[in-house]
């Protein structure tokens, strides 16, 4: 089997600078919302989970459906298809956006990805270093999943005797 790498040059990286606030419900929305760009995933119903910035405003509830989802659409999911590890690619930053055109011959990327029944249109790539991945997505999943399960973890009723 041959192999023949076309090297292209002068591909324009698509990413934006991002300050993360220093809190696990704000890194999985980053998370989350760096999956819903790569995969053009703008629906209404899932904004408020993208909007890293306004992470307080979560309920504990709505904490516990952005875990959830974050679970479900895991790097494991995406590897491959829409997430590279690459450090060449990331240089000095943790990840970074390519469009997928630039990139068809370096990387073998699919158009489009099953994701909960919906197939979606894989309009970028996201490279990405594991500092990335731990501070975005493993850290703060087994920190969150860990709280959610303790018996401390709060309930949706309250008796007082």
């Amino acid at each position: 089997m041959a192999y023949l790498q076309h090297n292209r040059f002068g591909f324009k990286d698509n990413s934006v600078d991002a300050n993360i606030p220093d809190n696990d419900v704000a890194r999985l929305m980053y998370y989350f919302n760096c999956v819903c760009s790569a995969i053009q995933y703008n629906d209404s119903d899932v904004s408020r989970f993208r909007n890293y910035r306004n992470w307080a405003s979560l309920s504990f509830e709505e904490i516990r459906v952005l875990l959830a989802l974050c679970i479900t659409i895991s790097p494991d999911v995406l590897d491959g298809k829409v997430f590279f590890h690459s450090d060449a690619l990331c240089g000095n930053s943790q990840n970074k956006f390519y469009e997928i055109s630039q990139v068809s011959n370096q990387l073998l990327a699919v158009e489009s990805i099953v994701i909960a029944g919906r197939r979606c249109r894989v309009s970028q790539i996201m490279t990405y270093k594991m500092s990335w991945m731990y501070n975005y997505y493993l850290n703060p999943v087994q920190r969150l999943a860990s709280r959610f399960s303790s018996p401390t973890s709060r309930s949706g009723t309250c008796i007082i005797s």
